[in-house]
């Protein structure tokens, strides 16, 4: 660990040899123990774990210190933790605390400040981010970076077996391989990370709710390329965005299932025959009805403009009329009052066929609405004769349930107010031909949003550069669209049939940006891949290299990347002669480069190279009713891609929305829009819904930041994980934000 690094711990920490010798200790530790008598802090350095204890507390007639050790398997080394106060060690180094505040859970942003935050506490040649399903002993990259390890293939959703990762999933605990050594060899896999030319090792669990849930893998190229220190810190760091992490692997699980699922139903409905639709939903509901072990199942079709309703089909005992229209009974009236399931306890709440359902031995029933285009046309019947059907359980899985049903439903003939969706095949699109320019290929800009004049003159802008091959520079605050702007210049472009290589500076540590862009050829250097590795620029040859960040370039690649443009070819590391390249360079970065030229942080000529054309997206806020536009395009993508009903913003939820500065623009508007679909049950989201730093702009109000978080408080009964979920942050970040508002 970086001597500046270790300086900046806000408590004591001290490296002790097996002998109990003093190896390394901060100023903070000197400051400490600098009051401690020779016979405490000899007491001090001998400590050792006894009976899993790691902390104490040590007091002398100058001083109280609260103490805590830390060990990691695999280093002969241990940590000593002194502080003033119980808790000092839940603090961590100033640079980190700042990335933890306000940590979302959005999983491409989770995964970035991880990988910004490891990349900051340790260097490393491969970083491997995972997930684990603990239950099913499976694991998933989330992010992986750094040189291939010889004889693995990537295979994602894999088994854990007697590996370093399955070490760390039953002990709970980090492992640290300082030293990789034929002699020493601890898991299956370290042989492999030998043969490739990894020399030590590092593997930190994720915890989150007493169980491992991920983990970070990290391979470095030299001996005591990773410490005690390094281990402690990541160990640390994992602890404050777990919760983050775990709740974006929920999210990103989720995404998965209800896009794979939404198309496979849409499939489905699409192309089932009328007369074969009964016989689907008769075996739906029968499947239903074996996997949820409840006595009953229907499905009753309702026409709300008459008060009818009718069973179409039904699983298990029957306790509903036939397949006739009759009058709507009590349960399913109240059922479309209050649009949602509604759940009865025969034994507590009286309905209307309580006696008749009694005598037939059914306890508790269920009616779940099936919505189509805000309309609900149907509804799930599920009877129990226990309490089941009126759980929390049986709720969730109906509310799902449900969802999948909607696009089947609709195309039934004669069902009210149902209109089935038209096949997209069958979707003509009617072209308006407005001027030359844009017959020549601006269907690439056909997904960006956006009828203000000032993003269509960007897009036009970007239109008519995307004709020519010069490079072109996309500026704008973080968050604007950068990437699908350079995506739809290419697509426009004249080598729209190449490829579309994507490089995030940002998200690629520095000491790896080298390799990952420029490629090496075998034997370059230790631990390079059998058969070399082309790297992103020959990758994108015949196609775009789209530079994201530039700005996080060093000098030294700076100086290659020139060369790249200038001389239209590339050099891999290790090489005997560049290799001819043809590419178009799109970069993109927020920040100033005319200025970072002047600080003498950019290089002049690179920057003039890369400037040829400059289009710069505008603020979300300078965009108007782009914002409307916006949002109400991710409310209609999310119902579709899910297969729920749309939700719609109310005049006074749009008005705050318009009136809000949107620091972190359209990604902060995405976020936020996801948050609102998930937790507000309601169709239509009124201003009370939105987050606090979007109603503080309310100038009737006049409320700070601390008094709506104040008021907030209040509302949830001091309820912080409630709170914290509604604010879309942890716990973590929002015990920060109290701490720095003087409110914790």
């Amino acid at each position: 660990m970086r001597d500046e690094l270790f300086e900046s711990f806000p408590f004591g920490i001290i490296r002790i040899d097996s002998d109990n010798k003093i190896q390394r200790m901060n100023y903070y530790a000197k400051q400490l123990t600098h009051a401690l008598d020779h016979e405490s802090l000899e007491m001090l350095l001998s400590l050792k774990p006894k009976n899993d204890i790691t902390s104490w507390s040590v007091a002398n007639h100058q001083v109280a210190l609260s103490v805590e050790l830390f060990m990691v398997r695999g280093d002969s080394h241990r940590l000593l933790l002194l502080g003033l106060e119980p808790n000092f060690t839940s603090t961590l180094p100033p640079q980190f605390e700042r990335a933890l505040e306000d940590l979302t859970t959005d999983p491409e942003e989770i995964v970035l400040r991880i990988v910004n935050m490891i990349s900051a506490a340790t260097s490393f040649e491969r970083f491997d981010l995972v997930r684990v399903n603990p239950h099913l002993r499976k694991y998933s990259y989330a992010y992986s970076i750094g040189l291939g390890i010889e004889g693995t293939l990537y295979a994602p959703y894999s088994q854990i077996r007697k590996t370093g990762l399955g070490w760390i999933l039953e002990t709970e605990a980090p492992q640290l391989s300082s030293s990789l050594q034929p002699e020493s060899f601890s898991f299956s896999e370290d042989p492999l990370l030998y043969q490739t030319g990894f020399r030590s090792a590092m593997r930190v669990p994720i915890l989150f709710g007493q169980e491992v849930i991920g983990a970070i893998l990290l391979g470095g190229t030299r001996s005591l390329q990773f410490e005690i220190e390094d281990a402690y810190l990541i160990n640390q760091i994992s602890r404050h965005f777990s919760q983050a992490f775990y709740h974006s692997g929920i999210i990103e699980e989720r995404s998965y299932h209800a896009i794979a699922t939404s198309a496979f139903l849409h499939s489905i409905a699409g192309n089932l025959k009328d007369e074969h639709i009964l016989d689907f939903l008769n075996d739906y509901c029968t499947q239903l009805q074996l996997a949820t072990q409840l006595e009953s199942i229907h499905l009753c079709l309702l026409d709300q403009e008459h008060q009818n309703q009718k069973l179409l089909v039904s699983a298990g005992k029957k306790f509903l009329q036939e397949n006739e229209w009759k009058p709507l009974n009590k349960e399913i009236a109240e059922m479309l009052q209050v649009k949602s399931i509604v759940c009865y306890s025969l034994a507590h709440t009286q309905t209307q066929n309580t006696d008749e359902l009694l005598n037939q031995g059914f306890t508790s029933i269920l009616y779940a609405p099936i919505e189509h285009r805000e309309n609900i046309v149907a509804a799930l019947v599920a009877a129990a004769m226990d309490e089941k059907a009126s759980s929390p359980h049986m709720s969730g899985l109906f509310k799902v349930a449900t969802e999948q049903l909607s696009s089947i439903v609709a195309h039934l003939q004669g069902v009210p107010n149902a209109v089935p969706e038209p096949k997209p095949f069958l979707q003509s699109f009617k072209k308006t031909r407005k001027d030359p320019l844009q017959d020549q290929g601006t269907s690439g800009f056909s997904r960006i949003i956006g009828s203000s004049k000032i993003m269509q003159d960007t897009i036009q802008n970007a239109a008519r550069a995307a004709q020519y091959d010069f490079p072109i520079l996309i500026t704008g605050e973080t968050g604007t669209g950068k990437e699908l702007l350079a995506k739809a210049i290419h697509q426009s472009s004249q080598v729209a049939q190449g490829p579309f290589i994507v490089v995030n500076s940002a998200a690629i540590p520095a000491n790896l940006l080298e390799s990952e862009l420029f490629g090496y050829q075998e034997g370059a250097f230790s631990g390079g891949a059998k058969g070399g590795k082309p790297g992103k620029i020959l990758l994108a040859n015949r196609g775009t290299l789209f530079l994201d960040e530039i700005g996080e370039l060093s000098p030294e690649l700076q100086a290659k990347l020139l060369r790249v443009i200038q001389e239209q070819e590339v050099e891999p590391l290790g090489a005997i002669k560049p290799i001819p390249v043809k590419v178009r360079i799109l970069s993109a970065t927020h920040r100033d480069l005319s200025q970072m030229v002047e600080q003498g942080e950019f290089r002049e000529d690179l920057f003039y190279r890369l400037n040829s054309i400059e289009v710069k997206i505008p603020p979300l806020r300078d965009r108007g009713q782009d914002i409307l536009e916006l949002a109400e395009h991710m409310l209609q993508f999310l119902a579709q891609s899910h297969g729920t009903p749309e939700k719609t913003l109310s005049p006074s939820a749009q008005g705050l929305l318009l009136k809000y500065t949107w620091p972190g623009n359209i990604r902060q508007l995405q976020n936020i829009i996801n948050r609102l679909y998930v937790f507000v049950e309601d169709s239509v989201i009124h201003s009370k819904d939105l987050p606090p730093d979007l109603r503080v702009v309310e100038t009737d109000k006049g409320n700070s930041e601390k008094e709506e978080i104040e008021s907030l408080l209040a509302e949830f009964g001091g309820n912080k994980t409630a709170l914290a979920q509604y604010l879309g942050i942890t716990r973590t970040g929002l015990w920060k934000k109290l701490k720095r508002l003087g409110l914790q």
